[in-house]
């Protein structure tokens, strides 16, 4: 079978093509800017970004015909945006196949953003014949734009298991550097806790363009001797500090089920994650990590939680629902079914 991912340069994306030629699929990529993903066996460029309309239309025209040259079985459109609009409505004039996976913002934010953006959204839905979202929320946000009993597939993009280590004194934090995933904020936690727990370290990964003011936060609370930043961490190191770490923290304003979550909670961290829907499907607040709540530090709560019982509980609930080979043969029936309905 030949599959078009249509995507960005995201490590997410990188990793399912990876995984994606394990199953014997051949895979090309189509992406807004360069990728050099090894695992493609090409990549396409376009960009529409620019809101030109002269370049609105040459770009439309451009993909036009490369989907038509490369006449893919099936196009799988990683994250709904200007991208997957256009592409779908290619698609559906060359009556190609579309396999959709929202992201989480995606759809859970910008359509509500404008009418442009609802209508861009609400189009590319229509036209996928599936689409598949990691949390059930994202489908009932989706299910509110194009209702449909049918289209939508709750279905993780599946994670390779994290092998425990011993495990040491340190909480880990692995999201961008970007206002959405509130690093400043965890940064505030664990000074607060820092006061009772001083021989605790917070290690930061990641890097993006609130990577300086973050530092400049730590220096300005006196942590520079608690707070490792490691910059962009590659898959062995980020595994190792999984695996060392008592305590893992994320609480973006908004998400999906995120792949470091499921990573985390395979290793053995105790999950600290935000108060939003996705993470009531993951977490059983109090016993198998902690949910954020307005004027409780989450960390010290995470202090309180039995850790042995809480890795286990959720070693088992990600290998039975999450692991990789699983997730990727679902996807592959999935190809094969929008095809045959096609």
């Amino acid at each position: 079978m030949k599959v078009l991912i249509v995507g960005s340069n995201s490590v997410h994306v990188s990793s399912y093509i990876n995984h994606l030629k394990t199953i014997s699929q051949e895979v090309y990529l189509l992406a807004e800017e360069q990728c050099n993903f090894l695992e493609v066996k090409e990549e396409f460029q376009v960009d529409f970004r620019r809101l030109n309309p002269l370049s609105i239309i040459a770009n439309y025209r451009k993909t036009k015909r490369l989907i038509q040259q490369l006449s893919p079985t099936v196009i799988h459109i990683h994250q709904v945006n200007r991208l997957a609009y256009m592409v779908t409505r290619i698609a559906g004039k060359l009556a190609i196949p579309v396999v959709t996976t929202a992201w989480g913002s995606d759809v859970l934010v910008i359509p509500s953003q404008n009418k442009l953006f609802r209508f861009l959204v609400k189009k590319t839905l229509e036209r996928s014949a599936f689409v598949t979202a990691d949390s059930q929320d994202m489908i009932v946000a989706m299910q509110r734009l194009v209702p449909s009993k049918e289209k939508y597939i709750h279905l993780q993009y599946g994670i390779e298991l994290v092998p425990p280590a011993t495990k040491e004194k340190l909480i880990f934090s692995n999201r961008i550097h970007k206002p959405l995933y509130r690093i400043d904020q965890i940064i505030r936690y664990f000074e607060e806790m820092n006061t009772d727990y001083p021989d605790w370290n917070l290690v930061i990964g990641a890097i993006g363009t609130e990577t300086e003011t973050l530092k400049h936060q730590v220096v300005t609370a006196g942590l520079e001797k608690r707070v490792i930043f490691t910059d962009w961490l590659e898959k062995t190191e980020n595994h190792a500090w999984y695996g060392r770490s008592m305590i893992y923290i994320s609480i973006p304003s908004s998400d999906g089920t995120a792949v470091s979550l499921l990573e985390a909670m395979s290793a053995g961290c105790v999950p600290v994650v935000p108060d939003l829907a996705v993470s009531h499907e993951w977490i059983i607040d109090g016993e198998t990590g902690v949910i954020e709540k307005e004027g409780v530090n989450p960390l010290r709560e995470a202090m309180r939680i039995d850790q042995a019982s809480c890795a286990e509980k959720n070693r088992e609930k990600v290998s039975k629902v999450a692991s990789r080979s699983a997730c990727m043969e679902r996807f592959k029936e999935l190809y094969q079914k929008a095809v045959d309905n096609g």
